[in-house]
Formats: structure tokens, C-alpha cells, sequence
């Protein structure tokens, strides 16, 4: 059997241009990636550039899932036309076929169409923590199709932009501290009232996290074993959780010093074997 030299060649020829376009577009997207870092990493002393840190990372994640997508359409397009394949024939095609699948595929249109509004009106950013769809975490990443949240037990949840129709974004503003405590019934509550504004004085001078407050803003409910004082503050953003624990062993340590009770659930216990003048013999304990 005798080898087809020519042939043999052709073929060389053909793999080793397949070859250079997978390198070249291998080298594309890195030195793409590259640039993208530095166009956006923020510079300092320079207003044009000076971007919000969060809006870079979510800008040059969409760039770079841009041209990740423009650089395999081209390449795969290359790889196509040297295998001998017709892509102007295929184009033409593909427009066809795609008006058929994009009636069967508007659930795909609307996610696209609702990334770029999002992504167009800022409703969040990459590091923001939001809720939408019915889950909360930390933005990960934003892009046309999908928008990808981290929660605090470190699940990764990928959400279809399509689905995202009332987004909740709790790192634009400030937060807020609601911290309830109960004390016993025959303590003086405006003496407890007093003590604890006086422990909220303290921690807003001590804590940077707090922009306003904390102020006692009285009583809430009149509990089973005990009445309810609620506390409110202003807090930076994602930094209410903080303050709260902070609070509450702050005002739990003013009331034990100024020897107010926290009042404890009570059992009243009606005794029927030893009978009294009133029938009844109570026991409280």
C-alpha cells in the first residue's frame, strides 16, 4: 500500500492550521482577560478611571464573558471553514433555524433581555448582598444570562436573570438594628429604660459601625413573663447582625449591674390535697 504523500501534506496542513487557530484563540481570551484586569482595576489620582470598586468587577466580568463568546463563535467558524464546510451556506442555515427555535426558546431571550436592564440600571453589583428569587447571598457574579449569589453557608446559587422580578439590595444604604429585651414585671421600667440608653450612649461612641442611634425607643409588648423594650439603630451597610450581638451583651451587662431581672418563664401550680380557708392551697414557684 503506498502513501499518498500529497494527501498526507493536505491533511498536515489542515491540522496544523486547526492547531494555530485553537492557539491563537487560546491567546486571544488570556491577553483579553489581561487587559481587561488593568482597564478596570481602579487607579488612584485618576477621576476618569476612578470606578467604584464593586461596578469594575461587575463590568470586567461582563467583558470578559463577552469576548470569551466572540472568540469561540470566531474560532469555531475557522475551525469549520478548514475542514471544508460552507459557513456562509451553514449562516444562512442557522438564521433560519434559529427564527424556528427562538419561538421554543423565550424563556433564553427573556433571561438576556433581563440581564442587560439589570446590568444597564445597576440594580446590583459583583460583592453586593441582595435578595432575589427567593434566596439571599453575596453577588458573585453578573452576567446576560445568569446572576450568580454565594449565601452565608457558602452554596452557590445560579439564578436566570429571567426570574429576577423584585430584587432587594441590602448593601446600598444603611442597615438597621432591632434589638428586643425583656425585663421582669417588677422592675422600674423607667429605670431600665435609663440604664439601658445609657449603655447605647456608650456604644455609639465605641462602635464605628453605628451611624445613628442607639435609642430605647420603649416598650413593645407585654410579654408572658416579661415586658419587651425595643431598641433601634442605624448601622453601615451588612453590618447590623454586628451591632445587634454587640447590644445585647452590652444592655444584658448594664441591667445585671444595676441588678434589674430578666425575667424567667413562672409556673402557677393549684395544690387541691391540702385545703385552705379558700379551698384552694397556691403554690408559685
Amino acid at each position: 500500500m503506498q502513501l499518498d504523500w500529497s494527501m498526507l501534506s493536505a491533511v498536515g496542513r489542515v491540522a496544523s492550521r486547526l492547531v494555530l487557530v485553537l492557539v491563537l484563540a487560546l491567546v486571544a481570551v488570556k491577553v483579553a482577560d489581561i487587559v481587561v484586569a488593568r482597564l478596570f482595576r481602579p487607579r488612584p489620582g485618576t477621576r476618569v478611571w476612578q470606578l467604584e470598586e464593586s461596578r469594575s468587577r461587575t463590568l470586567a466580568s461582563l467583558v470578559r464573558s463577552a469576548v470569551r463568546y466572540t472568540v469561540t463563535i470566531f474560532a469555531a467558524l475557522m475551525v469549520l471553514d478548514l475542514v471544508g464546510i460552507d459557513t456562509k451556506s451553514l449562516l444562512g442555515g442557522v438564521a433560519i433555524a434559529g427564527l424556528a427555535i427562538g419561538f421554543g426558546a423565550q424563556n433564553l431571550v427573556r433571561d438576556v433581555i433581563s440581564g442587560f436592564f439589570i446590568i444597564y440600571e445597576r440594580q446590583y453589583d459583583v460583592g453586593d448582598y441582595i435578595k432575589a428569587a427567593g434566596v439571599a447571598g453575596v453577588v458573585e457574579e453578573v452576567g446576560l444570562r445568569v446572576t450568580k449569589l454565594r449565601d452565608w453557608s457558602g452554596e452557590v446559587h445560579v439564578i436566570p436573570n429571567g426570574q429576577i422580578d423584585i430584587t432587594t439590595n441590602l448593601s446600598r444604604a444603611g442597615s438597621r438594628a432591632l434589638v428586643e429585651v425583656s425585663v421582669a414585671y417588677e422592675a422600674d421600667l423607667r429605670r431600665a429604660i435609663s440604664v439601658m440608653q445609657e449603655a447605647c450612649d456608650r456604644a455609639a461612641r465605641e462602635l464605628p459601625a453605628i451611624t445613628e442611634g442607639p435609642t430605647v425607643l420603649g416598650v413593645k409588648e407585654l410579654g408572658d413573663s416579661g415586658v419587651k423594650l425595643l431598641v433601634w439603630a442605624r448601622t453601615q451597610p451588612l453590618e447590623q447582625w454586628g451591632v445587634e450581638r454587640e447590644l445585647r451583651l452590652r444592655l444584658k451587662e448594664a441591667l445585671d449591674a444595676a441588678g434589674i431581672e430578666i425575667p424567667y418563664p413562672r409556673v402557677v401550680v393549684y395544690d387541691r390535697s391540702d385545703r385552705g380557708a379558700d379551698g384552694d392551697q397556691i403554690s408559685r414557684g
